[in-house]
This record gives structure tokens, C-alpha cells and sequence, in this order.
């Protein structure tokens, strides 16, 4: 017997116990575990897996049941999923369930937009009804989205280095959507009512643990001039639409996209609905010093005369603000830096990176026309991130 057989032939049974989860521990606390909304293929499900099986996703061979195909290059797939990990921005194994008629036989597949789920913007034009949707932007005519073949040539089997000037990387093989979701660790948190003990995020430097669901990983545990937006038609606060604004409840997404977005790390973006692409991101630095850039108005700095003048914002002039207080995670039906479709219960348009489209983003969502000394009329010129005003 080789050395690895006994390894083989022990997971070869764990997949086989059907009716059972074939995994222990956190995963079963996981969304893609959980025995009641987990993960449930269709084609597995119907061969007895129970809900939550690691075989819905893993195989141990090319396929179950029948005639066994010659592996792929004589090798088992990557990560032995039943599907190609990622080729695409709109061919990746995430896709196969995060989409409408996918393989996945519940809910699973129901992710919609940062404004809908978590600011309770439901306007049918406003939101994507699944993950893939989310994606596809980067790929059509409309809307803009995070752009996931840069994360395999930019990111991944990269060294790269967090806000701090730390050193972290993950595997090149790994799936791009794993950057940021560790799918073994991976909760929902968009139940009724807001579960803020459960995240579904890993930052990309510590991808073996959850960010965000815990105490000193929200907002308020850093910032303490955090003021949450308002929830879409009311004068409750985001994320949970209560009256909860002090960020206590609210992942410090901050935090986790510095990981990548920093003053250190310079992404060449291919991005095709990134404006004058090719061309690398900005830096930034949300912090109150910066060594390669200006820090940002908008991050800890809380200055360069930024005042935020629209409710509820008038009640502290100076704010560190959250990315997902503008920005989408995943992708956005507006054609600008995933500038999300509602921003503070305002119905936010921004076609392109004319004036009128700045001018209409700002004074809608935060500022007012009336507290703004300089001029009014070119927010572009000074507003980007990097440029010490604050911006995109």
C-alpha cells in the first residue's frame, strides 16, 4: 500500500456517508454546512447526500455514479470540485449555485446587492438577484464590478501587503472569490432579524478565520467618529434598519479591503468598465498618515475641510466613513467604481465621470452645495482617493 492510500480511502469514505454532514467543526456552523439552508446539488441530493455534504461540491472521482472519465491531464482537479475552479470572469465554480437555475437546489443562491440587503434599497432596477449578476457588470454595457481575472494575475500566489505594511499571500490556484469568503467558514447574516455575531467575510491576510464577528472587528471598536447611514426610507441605520448608528453592529470593512487597497500594493487593472483602462488603481491610505499617498479625507483623517452636511451626518462634521458606505462588494448596476445604487435612503445615478454625475453622487448622498467653499462644479478635479480630499 502506498503512504497516501490510507489518507485516500479514509476520505473516500467520509463523502460516502450520505444523510450525514461529511465535515465537523466550524464548517457545520458555516452557510454552505448548515444542515437546514446549506449547500444541496441537485444531482448529489437525489443520490442521498444530505444538505450541508461536502460531496455537493467535492468528488472524489470525475463523477459519481456511472462510468468513471479519464481525469483531466491524468490528474484529479483542482481542489477535487466537480467543475472548473475559475476560468472567467463569468465561468467560475462559485457561479454554478450563486446564479439563477443553477445547480443548487434551495436558497443559496438569493445574494443581492449591499443596498438591498443591508440598506434596504429595494428597487427592482437597483439591486442583482444572485452573485453572478453581481459580476456580469464587468462584462456587459452597464454597471461596474470587481473585475475577478485581476485577482488571479494581481493577487494571488502574490506577495502582497495590508494597510499596515504587512507581508500576506494566498495560494495561486486559489478561487478568486476566496480572496475575501472563506466557503468552510462563510455564514449567513442577512436572516431577519440582522445577525451581527455571523459574517460571511475572511480578510484575504487571514484567510483561515472569519472578519467580523466579533466585537473588536466592527466598526466601533476603531473608529470611534463612525456614524452608520441611514436605512433606505427611514431614520433607522444601516445594517440592521434600528436605531443602532455607531458602527457597533457593522464589520469594519475598512479593515478588510486595505488588505489589497493600500498605499503599498500597486493592481494593474484590465478591468473593461474601469475608465481609461488599462491603468492601476489608486492608492490610498485610510489612515491619518500616509508614505506613497495623501491620505484620504474621508478615511481616519477626518479633515481637508470635508463637512458632512446631510442627515444624519449633521450631527458630527468630521467622519471616518466604512467602504460599504458607498462602494458594492461584488458589483453595482452603476457604471462608476461600484458606487452602490442607494447611498444614505438616496437613490444614487452615476452613468459616467461627467460633472453632472459627480455633482449629483455627492450632493445627493452626503454633502450640500452650501457648505462647500472651493469650486463646486469639478468634484472630479479633487475628490479621488490619494488626493487628500477624499473621493474614488
Amino acid at each position: 500500500m502506498l503512504p497516501y492510500q490510507p489518507l485516500v480511502i479514509f476520505f473516500f469514505c467520509l463523502l460516502f456517508l450520505s444523510f450525514r454532514p461529511a465535515c465537523a467543526g466550524d464548517y457545520l456552523n458555516s452557510a454552505h454546512g448548515n444542515s437546514s439552508y446549506g449547500v444541496e446539488r441537485s444531482s448529489t441530493s437525489s443520490l442521498g447526500y444530505s444538505k450541508g455534504n461536502c460531496a455537493h461540491c467535492h468528488e472524489q472521482h470525475a463523477s459519481i455514479g456511472g462510468e468513471e472519465p479519464e481525469p483531466a491531464r491524468g490528474e484529479a482537479s483542482g481542489y477535487l470540485l466537480f467543475n472548473p475552479n475559475h476560468t472567467s470572469q463569468m465561468e467560475n465554480f462559485c457561479f454554478d449555485c450563486h446564479q439563477s437555475g443553477g445547480y443548487q437546489t434551495d436558497g443559496i443562491s438569493n445574494n443581492k446587492s449591499y443596498s438591498y440587503t443591508f440598506g434596504g434599497y429595494t428597487n427592482a432596477s437597483s439591486y442583482d438577484s444572485n452573485i453572478k449578476d453581481s459580476f456580469s457588470h464587468a462584462e456587459g454595457m452597464s454597471g461596474s464590478s470587481h473585475y475577478l481575472p485581476d485577482f488571479v494575475t494581481q493577487v494571488l500566489g502574490k506577495t502582497m501587503r495590508d494597510a499596515n505594511g504587512v507581508s500576506w499571500s494566498l495560494p495561486a490556484d486559489l478561487n478568486p472569490c476566496d480572496a475575501c469568503h472563506n466557503p468552510h467558514l462563510a455564514q449567513r447574516n442577512a436572516n431577519v432579524p440582522y445577525e451581527s455575531t455571523k459574517s460571511a467575510i475572511s480578510r484575504p491576510s487571514d484567510h483561515k478565520n472569519r472578519w467580523g464577528d466579533e466585537a473588536s472587528e466592527m466598526m466601533s471598536a476603531t473608529y470611534s467618529d463612525y456614524l452608520s447611514p441611514y436605512w433606505s426610507g427611514s431614520t433607522n441605520h444601516e445594517p440592521a434598519n434600528n436605531s443602532i448608528s455607531d458602527g457597533s453592529n457593522l464589520p469594519n470593512y475598512v479593515r478588510l479591503c486595505t488588505d489589497c487597497h493600500n498605499e503599498y500594493n500597486v493592481i494593474n487593472s484590465t478591468n473593461p468598465r474601469l475608465p481609461d483602462t488599462p491603468r492601476a488603481i489608486r492608492r490610498l491610505s485610510w489612515g491619518v498618515t500616509g508614505t506613497f499617498v495623501i491620505p484620504d479625507g474621508h478615511g481616519s483623517l477626518d479633515g481637508a475641510g470635508i463637512i458632512y452636511s446631510l442627515p444624519p451626518y449633521i450631527s458630527g462634521s468630521y467622519l471616518t466613513l466604512n467602504c460599504t458606505d458607498c462602494h458594492e462588494p461584488h458589483g453595482s448596476p452603476n457604471n462608476i467604481y461600484l458606487v452602490r445604487s442607494s447611498i444614505n435612503k438616496a437613490a444614487i445615478s452615476f452613468p459616467d465621470n461627467s460633472m453632472p454625475a459627480w455633482q449629483s453622487f455627492c450632493f445627493t448622498a452626503c454633502h450640500d452645495r452650501a457648505n462647500h467653499s472651493y469650486n463646486r462644479f469639478e468634484c472630479e478635479r479633487c475628490h479621488y482617493h490619494g488626493g487628500g480630499h477624499g473621493g474614488f
